[in-house]
């Protein structure tokens, strides 16, 4: 039996509770005190691109990852498409760590536009789609039809994001309902993880990277986002996001030890 849009999930603004603010803020750190840190943001960016790639079955592995990025080398024998997914990924990465965008429609077209660009025809790159959405894989949910209301929504979306001030709580918010409006005629999993990035990297706190390659999460991932469009329910994000988010946060304290550690450790003279 399909189950349809529900707008009542737009309007679920209460999404953690006091124990789990408190615990996300006691994890979290600045993101302007490791930006200047070139070792650190290389990695979260290898590992934003690599861990969002996965999530969406790309069948590169880390090395082909690698020399993709770094010497342009596509890897023998893999789909154009995963390469080109990759690309975008990263375009999308340094246009979110560069620019100065704000949390709107308009940015989220934006960062749409890059990373759908020749994965999708080019009169649907950041645009809303102009079919409906007959099925999504692993789950019942029927998205809602095109048109007008389709709009109407997404706006909606953004107004009520905006009315949300704890910075865990409205990125939460605004990745999983990106996710269930399916608002672009793909890449709209890509979108929502970048705008949620975007999102607590513009209230100074560190985004959240998957800095472990762990299947595991990636279907994790997943079936917590197929667990919202069926229920509305935010609980299985919620345990997949403190979960990764505090094994980035271990990442984080031994970048932050070995900077210190650093910066009080006299650096012995040459002979």
């Amino acid at each position: 039996m399909a189950m349809h849009y529900n707008p009542q999930f737009l309007d679920q603004l209460q999404i953690l509770n006091s124990e789990q603010k408190q615990q996300l803020e006691a994890l979290s750190f600045n993101f302007n005190d490791f930006a200047k840190m070139q070792g650190c943001i290389d990695k979260l960016r290898f590992d934003f691109i690599y861990s969002s790639a996965q999530i969406e079955g790309n069948t590169y592995d880390k090395l082909d990852t690698l020399a993709l990025l770094e010497e342009g080398l596509t890897a023998g024998g893999k789909k154009y498409s995963d390469a080109k997914m990759i690309l975008n990924l990263r375009n999308a990465f340094d246009v979110i760590l560069k620019e100065d965008l704000p949390i709107s429609l308009e940015t989220c077209q934006k960062l749409h536009a890059i990373l759908s660009q020749e994965l999708v025809s080019t009169n649907n790159c950041g645009v809303k789609r102009n079919h409906n959405i007959t099925g999504i894989t692993g789950t019942s949910y029927l998205p809602l039809a095109c048109g007008d209301r389709l709009h109407t929504e997404m706006k909606h979306l953004f107004k009520q994001y905006a009315s949300l001030d704890h910075p865990f709580e409205r990125a939460i918010y605004l990745h999983n309902n990106l996710c269930y409006l399916q608002y672009f005629e793909d890449c709209n999993k890509r979108t929502a993880r970048c705008m949620q990035f975007l999102s607590l990297k513009n209230d100074n706190q560190m985004p959240l990277v998957l800095v472990d390659d762990d299947p595991t999460l990636y279907k994790q991932y997943r079936e917590a986002l197929i667990v919202y469009y069926e229920r509305g329910d935010y609980q299985n994000y919620l345990d997949f996001f403190i979960q990764t988010y505090q094994r980035e946060a271990t990442f984080l304290k031994e970048v932050q030890a070995l900077a210190h550690h650093n910066q009080t450790t006299p650096h012995r003279k040459r002979r």
